[in-house]
């Protein structure tokens, strides 16, 4: 039943990317891509309506705490790199009761799959500097 419920998760993950990554290129509204978003296949659906919200609503906290760990604009980079930076930040700032092991592992894995070598790598060096950083302040 917990494998179950982790791969609803991560297929929850990989939407939330897919909707974020739509949303940079496209410049619709979140709503309107959401409603437009169609995934066939079980996955947690509240957990990605309420990971989009805290997204959205903490935008301008995410974009700093990412660009105060790189060198790179946040502009300069890839949309779907941008998009699993997005969501990976927002779950180690917002969402304490998500593992950051678990996190890193989700944002690598997701990188892998839809993004370059070398992206994946950079994803985990900011946020390996972010969980440092937060597990200083603990």
């Amino acid at each position: 039943m917990a494998k179950l419920k982790n791969k609803n998760k991560s297929l929850a993950r990989e939407n939330i990317i897919k909707i974020l990554y739509q949303q940079d290129v496209t410049q619709y509204e979140l709503n309107d891509i959401c409603k437009n978003f169609i995934d066939k296949r079980e996955y947690d659906k509240k957990y990605l309506s309420s990971t989009l919200d805290l997204i959205e609503n903490n935008k301008a906290v995410i974009i700093d705490k990412i660009e105060s760990n790189t060198d790179v604009k946040l502009s300069d980079t890839s949309p779907i790199d941008r998009s699993i930076l997005f969501l990976s930040v927002s779950e180690l700032l917002f969402k304490n009761d998500i593992p950051p092991k678990v996190v890193l592992d989700e944002a690598i894995k997701i990188a892998k799959k839809y993004s370059t070598e070398k992206s994946y790598k950079f994803i985990n060096t900011i946020l390996d500097k972010i969980l440092k950083k937060i597990k200083q302040n603990d």
